[in-house]
């Protein structure tokens, strides 16, 4: 089914009811042949899902709780395992039997948001069950949407989440969804579910009261619903200080837009905009660090950092690792992707030629660097053993789009003290030394070369909170932007201690 919305397409939409005599049935589906059924036996004797209130012949103990005092997580998802017997339904239909017992279940899962997959089919639903005079003492239903199975159903949980819970209100105060003449008007609104939310990702439904006493119609609080879908976002990335960002988007037109969208031309090009906002994106040249941007700007490093994930969050920026010529990587799988992609080639090509319009680097070529990156080669030495020609190529930004893209890993290296050893036990040793070392003579060369092993045997003694962070679990880029130390002459200071040895990955 085609979609224009910008959201998963709903395929069908199927009303499931639990019958006295039947067992679990679809009474209602949009399209009408969207659902199979095969015939079987009394459901009241195969399914247990309609006799859990009221007169029950089971001893179980869901079978005199009600369904909203069992405790639970909010969304079940379950996995429809394939059976080895052979497909009894078309695999373009949704095999009912095969799900019955997930769409009509057990008690304890009544009123929570179950997601089962079936055969090409990711089907969503939020089982009902109202207690009442009903022939088994409650009445029990669940308006399923079905999906692509490979769909991304997260913007719709709140909307079968909400549809399942209006639906329940209806049939407490009117009787709506166990009214027979009702069913004309509840196939209208799921056909307007479909259609709009397909189309306009969102929809305003004007319920039909046509069958209902009119008791009952004024007891209805509504006379409406309102759905309308809203794009997940996945939670903030964790921020770091030694983590880098880069931006995604001109953010100047960004914020200038929206401000001369709402005001028409009562502004200028000066727009008072979040103030933090301002000074941090002074200071976002795609090179500086989250620590260094803070001490920039003179704003406290957790204020920097809550801006930078507003910021992340809505794609305008994304965290790389600090850059330097002495880091590693190494190529992933996603250089096939990148291989066949021409719009992210040509994205590549744009962003890392210095003068992409006059440039006669041919676009292959750039394919060919990231497949040669290596393992344990540092970017200086796979500069000169590619042969790259940094005039032409802006290596940083190439190796920058590659971690952006999951073209490229970065390596981390991780210090780890191997033997602590006490500075008094080192300066006793150091003195020993000294003791049986020759005198000086009082010539200069003897002089020089007395002081000389004074200064090999002397001990290098690091601080306590470098030597927390040397047991294996804080990489280079982490310990010389905490200890506020250049990379190269930590990674110097720690070659001069001796009992360090590094890990890469």
């Amino acid at each position: 089914m085609a979609q224009t919305s910008g959201f998963p397409a709903i395929n069908s939409i199927f009303l499931a009811e639990f019958h006295p005599e039947q067992g679990p049935v679809v009474t209602l589906s949009i399209p009408e042949d969207a659902v199979a059924m095969t015939e079987h036996k009394s459901g009241s004797q195969q399914h247990s899902g309609g006799s859990g209130f009221g007169r029950h012949d089971d001893n179980s103990p869901d079978a005199a709780v009600p369904c909203h005092m069992h405790e639970g997580p909010e969304v079940i998802e379950l996995l429809k395992r394939p059976s080895n017997s052979r497909p009894a339904v078309d695999s373009d239909k949704i095999d009912f039997n095969a799900i019955q017992a997930l769409v009509i279940p057990k008690l304890t899962l009544y009123e929570r948001l179950i997601t089962v997959n079936t055969g090409r089919h990711k089907v969503m639903g939020y089982p009902i069950a109202v207690e009442g005079n009903y022939q088994r003492n409650v009445f029990i239903f669940n308006m399923c949407f079905a999906f692509d199975i490979g769909a991304d159903t997260r913007s719709y949980e709140l909307v079968v989440k909400r549809i399942g819970g209006l639906l329940k209100e209806l049939e407490i105060k009117g009787a709506f969804m166990s009214n027979a003449e009702c069913k004309r008007a509840l196939r209208g609104m799921m056909n307007q579910l479909v259609n709009n939310l397909n189309d306009h990702g969102e929809c305003q439904i004007n319920l039909d009261f046509q069958g209902l006493s009119q008791t009952a119609v004024q007891s209805l609080a509504m006379s409406s619903i309102s759905i309308k879908l809203f794009p997940v976002y996945d939670n903030p990335k964790e921020i770091r200080p030694y983590h880098v960002p880069v931006k995604t988007i001109d953010i100047d037109m960004a914020k200038l837009e929206p401000a001369r969208t709402v005001y028409k031309n009562q502004v200028g090009d000066d727009i008072l905009w979040d103030l933090v906002l301002d000074e941090v994106l002074v200071h976002l040249d795609n090179v500086n660090h989250v620590r260094r941007i803070a001490r920039l700007t003179e704003i406290p490093e957790p204020t920097v950092i809550a801006a930078l994930k507003h910021l992340e969050y809505y794609g305008c920026i994304s965290l790389v690792d600090i850059f330097q010529f002495s880091n590693v990587y190494e190529t992933q799988h996603r250089l096939l992707e990148f291989y066949s992609d021409a719009a992210m080639q040509k994205e590549c090509y744009r962003y890392v030629m210095r003068d992409w319009e006059a440039s006669d680097v041919p676009l292959e070529e750039l394919v060919k660097l990231y497949g040669t990156m290596r393992e344990r080669e540092t970017v200086a030495d796979w500069i000169l053993n590619s042969n790259i020609d940094i005039e032409r190529i802006d290596v940083r930004r190439l190796v920058i789009f590659g971690v952006m893209h999951h073209i490229l890993r970065r390596v981390h290296c991780y210090p780890v003290l191997c033997v602590t050893q006490d500075v008094s036990d080192a300066v006793e040793e150091a003195g020993e030394q000294e003791d049986t070392a020759p005198k000086a003579s009082g010539s200069a060369e003897d002089d020089a070369a007395v002081k000389d092993l004074a200064i090999r045997t002397e001990p290098l003694v690091l601080s306590d909170s470098l030597k927390a962070m040397l047991d294996g679990t804080h990489h280079m880029d982490e310990i010389s932007v905490l200890e506020n130390k250049d990379a190269a002459a930590l990674r110097s200071m720690l070659d001069g201690h001796g009992s360090i040895e590094y890990v890469y990955l």
